[in-house]
């Protein structure tokens, strides 16, 4: 089997006569310069850029990336995070993609509905291609297994993702072509179980280690899997699945600070992951990418930085953020420090707090503007690299966790209302690796499962902060209007210069199917809640 030092070949594919979504918009015809699927399933080597072509999709700048080189032309895990309660482009709001989602006044014409769909089903059709032709590769029946079983895992976390989003899409398992260009939406719970068949059919397939760095493996297809029955609300699924990961040997790195590093990507806390190579390469990742100080652009809450609770596992008491200037306007160069002394180790690794310094920097906090919420993201942001370097970084984006899968199998056990001692030992694990006091000794024993769901709910946002994984959180928890209310009243407590974000009832938790895709697909029916 060879190994992908990078993701290749992407170039051979890009003139296949294939479909990004269900319009004919998308068919692209055979040219002189472009290759066919009837003349490139040949070779290995063609099996193999093929693979490529549906790792290298994750790259894209709206869904595990954000832009290619450019911040400000994508829409990534990071600026989903900052649709939500942990954040903000309140310096930048007004245009940057997803602002109106998160500010509630967003249509099926918004452009991260869009672009979300599109690169989603980009990566579906490219998955599609190489199970449906891969049969033909003169490969060993193994590898073309194996293969399948890649391809296979990797369109589940694309309709996992849009099941969250769109809730009922179209669903493709095959290529398409002019004769069935056009489809209907396919209700979530039919996705949702077919997507849970092909992911434990894959998981039978994948092995334990991963071929190379990036490379599928049993681990993944088992805990997206969970992840999958977990926003579904299948408790017993969940369960049965977190619990064989368990049993796969995967552990938490020692050192939470150090964890976000390319030093330390190939750790075995990190169960599956997109893979950068960088800097300078035109293979790296943008999503830390700065202009050698904190970026004002991605902004973190106070209501997020006051979820890190002090180190005896309480919250601050202490409530003043900032000097006022006389006009009563917030003054954002002076603030007080001291409210994050002693608090969780996560807070500096994960937010750009007063009284850090900038790499090697002799001035403290700052960045080229002052943050309009005080704060800045530090988790995935490398200070050792500079204002080139950082927006082609090789740091890995991490899309699952050893983490997340202790923080779901708690949620899991304490929905199903039983072991809840069993969900109390998981969150302790999460909190030991930091230091942070276990939950018998600050939240109390003999826990309600209501009481105790509001620990693994506030665990899960501090742990797993700017992964991109707070909204799909949000939605199927059904706290939308308790976190835009929340939002507001930090803007209006601080008299921070946020835009205000709107709430529109029960259609503010899925969005619209893309206003192109109606006009150009005529079996496709908008959202009753976008009609």
């Amino acid at each position: 089997m060879k190994t992908m030092n990078k993701y290749i070949g992407i170039a051979a594919l890009s003139g296949m006569t294939l479909l990004a979504g269900c319009s004919d918009d998308f068919l692209q015809r055979d040219s002189l310069t472009s290759v066919s699927t009837s003349t490139f399933w040949q070779t290995e080597t063609d099996a193999l850029n093929g693979l490529a072509a549906c790792y290298d999709g994750l790259q894209n700048g709206f869904l595990y990336n954000d832009g290619n080189g450019d911040k400000w032309n994508g829409c990534g895990p990071l600026n989903m995070d900052a649709m939500t309660d942990n954040g903000g482009r309140f310096n930048w709001s007004g245009w940057m993609p997803g602002y109106d989602i998160c500010n509630g006044i967003h249509s099926s014409s918004s452009r991260l509905v869009g672009e979300y769909w599109k690169a989603s089903y980009e990566v579906i059709k490219r998955c599609n291609t190489l199970i449906s032709n891969i049969d033909r590769v003169a490969m060993g029946a193994d590898d073309i297994a194996l293969y399948k079983a890649e391809a296979t895992v990797i369109r589940s976390l694309m309709y996992t993702n849009l099941t969250m989003t769109y809730n009922d899409v179209p669903y493709l398992v095959e290529v398409q072509s002019l004769t069935n260009a056009e489809c209907p939406k396919t209700a979530r719970e039919t996705i949702v179980q077919n997507v849970m068949s092909d992911l434990k059919t894959a998981a039978a397939v994948l092995p334990k280690e991963a071929v190379s760095r990036g490379r599928v493996t049993k681990g993944a297809a088992l805990s997206l899997l969970g992840r999958l029955a977990l926003y579904n609300e299948q408790w017993d699924e969940a369960i049965s699945t977190y619990e064989q990961v368990l049993s796969l040997g995967y552990s938490l790195f020692p050192d939470y600070t150090a964890l976000f590093t390319e030093k330390n990507e190939g750790c075995n806390e990190i169960i599956w992951g997109v893979r950068y190579e960088g800097p300078a390469l035109q293979e790296g990742s943008c999503l830390g990418g700065h202009w050698d100080t904190p970026l004002e652009a991605l902004n973190a809450t106070v209501d997020l930085a006051d979820a890190f609770y002090r180190l005896d596992g309480k919250p601050t008491e202490d409530k003043v953020v900032c000097a006022y200037n006389e006009d009563g306007s917030a003054d954002l160069w002076t603030l007080n420090e001291d409210r994050y002394a002693n608090r969780d180790p996560r807070l500096r690794a994960t937010l750009f707090i007063p009284g850090m310094a900038w790499a090697d920097k002799d001035w403290y906090y700052g960045g080229a503007a002052a943050s309009y919420s005080t704060l800045y993201v530090m988790k995935y942001f490398n200070p050792n690299l500079n204002g080139t370097t950082s927006w082609d970084s090789g740091q890995d984006f991490y899309l699952i966790r050893y983490a997340e899968v202790l923080l779901s199998l708690a949620e899991a056990y304490v929905e199903k209302g039983d072991n809840l001692s069993k969900a109390i030992a998981l969150v302790n694990d999460v909190r030991n690796r930091v230091g942070m006091p276990a939950v018998e000794s600050v939240e109390g024993t003999g826990l309600t499962q209501s009481a105790l769901r509001e620990v693994v709910r506030h665990e899960r946002r501090v742990e797993l902060a700017f992964e991109g994984l707070r909204l799909f959180d949000i939605y199927r928890w059904k706290l939308l209007k308790d976190a835009v209310d929340r939002i507001n009243n930090e803007a209006k407590t601080y008299n921070f210069w946020y835009e205000y974000r709107n709430y529109r009832g029960e259609q503010e938790y899925v969005w619209p199917i893309p206003q192109t895709e109606i006009d150009s697909n005529s079996q496709l029916e908008q959202h009753s809640l976008w009609k």
